[in-house]
């Protein structure tokens, strides 16, 4: 009955698709499994009717794990160790399933011709897994690659320890045959067995969850961080500018004095020289306002100050209304990180070389358009759909999937282009607001 294995063998990948973020075509997909579920019937119809030997079964069944791998490995997008960790998360759930529907079954013993039973057992079987994909597809799938993209890899690759040696514990408890289901001593010993690891793979994924609760709140204090930040600079901006009027109020008579005598004298070049260095003076020069939007004008004027201390050239051309209709801090967190990715890619650069970051953003329709670009050294450090920065290791990435993540809420869109030494980011997203379309 090679054809149940087929079937639990497309469960199985498509509880992966649910959890996974498939970065090849679906006829890519579809092609890729037909030919690995060919060669592991081939592998499983050698052992099972022409090589009756449990030590190239157990060979057989390290074969099965590795074209899985494969698979996974040139489907999905996600680091490796992330692909391992689902990978078995998915057949461990299967292997309970597979216990769950066996065990359904003996209540229908005593009424139902022993030859029918794994039929039955199947069916209960397939029946289940079919309801957890729909749950995993419409519930747990967004909440699960959230949590991937939070947590490093160094936590996942530990707590896929767990998971590799629970699941050779199921294969080695739990018989999938139904003569070996009578066992009643033998059946409350794998019974334990599955509560117990069941018991461990909650507490593994609530600790991944909490690992990923905890860098989220680290992402949002430093964002609040940088706010109280921005607003301290507005502050100590607005002070200096009062300062400024204060100076200029009380020396603006002795200008206009030295002015009124130079020209009642007759000495018009000394007094036109005058007026040009007056103008000139450093005192009158400030950040200009950049766009109408408070919050987006505090922040970019903030990175425009650290670019300016850095020898960072940052050449902006923008349109941000002041109602525009997107939250303010979720503003902060696309803006931030892409003008601090910015900035960070070009302290890199030799010093000979020119760092220019150019921002832009219109309205286009009832959407707003961000584009940044800067130069880069060339080198993309990149784990599955994650750009990694050189910040610290558990933060890696999780500026540039805040973003993504922000973007999506307001029906957006983020594309990344990097070419030779040259780095885009074009964000677009939906606003309250409506405009004539841009050209």
């Amino acid at each position: 009955m090679l054809v149940y294995p087929v079937i639990i063998s497309l469960l199985n990948t498509l509880t992966t698709h649910t959890l996974l973020t498939r970065k090849r075509s679906f006829f890519y997909c579809v092609v890729a499994f037909i030919l690995n579920t060919l060669f592991v019937l081939y592998a499983v119809f050698l052992t099972t009717e022409h090589i009756r030997n449990p030590l190239i079964s157990k060979y057989t069944l390290i074969f099965i794990a590795f074209m899985y791998i494969i698979y996974n490995y040139f489907v999905f997008d996600e680091s490796f160790s992330k692909k391992i960790f689902t990978m078995f998360s998915v057949w461990i759930l299967s292997l309970i399933i597979t216990f769950i529907a066996f065990s359904i079954t003996q209540l229908f013993a005593p009424s139902i011709d022993q030859k029918y039973l794994p039929h039955l057992a199947y069916m209960f079987r397939f029946l289940f897994h079919i309801f957890v994909i729909l749950s995993s597809k419409f519930w747990l799938s967004k909440p699960y690659k959230k949590s991937l993209t939070v947590v490093s890899n160094k936590i996942i690759n530990f707590m896929s320890l767990y998971l590799i040696v629970a699941f050779l514990l199921l294969i080695h408890k739990t018989s999938i045959t139904y003569a070996d289901s009578n066992d009643l001593s033998s059946f409350y010993e794998t019974f334990l067995s599955v509560l117990s690891i069941v018991t461990g793979y909650v507490i593994v994924f609530a600790g991944i969850s909490s690992s990923g609760k905890t860098i989220m709140l680290q992402l949002h204090y430093k964002i609040v961080k940088n706010q109280a930040e921005l607003q301290l600079q507005n502050y100590k901006t607005l002070n200096e500018s009062l300062n400024q009027l204060y100076t200029h109020k009380h020396d603006v008579r002795h200008h206009i004095s030295a002015i009124e005598t130079l020209v009642q004298q007759q000495r018009y070049p000394e007094a036109l020289e005058y007026i040009n260095h007056f103008n000139q003076n450093d005192l009158s020069k400030t950040l200009p306002t950049l766009c109408e939007n408070f919050v987006a004008d505090s922040i970019i004027k903030y990175y425009m100050s650290l670019a300016i201390r850095k020898s960072i050239d940052l050449d902006t051309n923008l349109i941000i209304p002041e109602a525009i209709g997107i939250d303010s801090l979720d503003l902060c967190v696309v803006l931030g990180n892409c003008l601090e990715n910015a900035i960070e890619a070009s302290e890199k650069l030799s010093p000979e070389t020119k760092k220019t970051i150019h921002f832009m953003s219109k309205l286009v329709g009832t959407h707003i358009v961000f584009y940044i670009s800067n130069n880069f050294s060339g080198e993309i450090d990149k784990i599955g759909n994650t750009i990694k920065s050189s910040k610290d290791g558990r933060s890696h990435g999780i500026g540039l999937s805040s973003v993504f993540e922000t973007v999506h809420k307001y029906n957006g869109n983020v594309d990344i282009k990097h070419i030779d030494h040259l780095f885009e980011i074009t964000i677009i997203m939906c606003t309250s607001m409506a405009s004539e379309p841009i050209a």
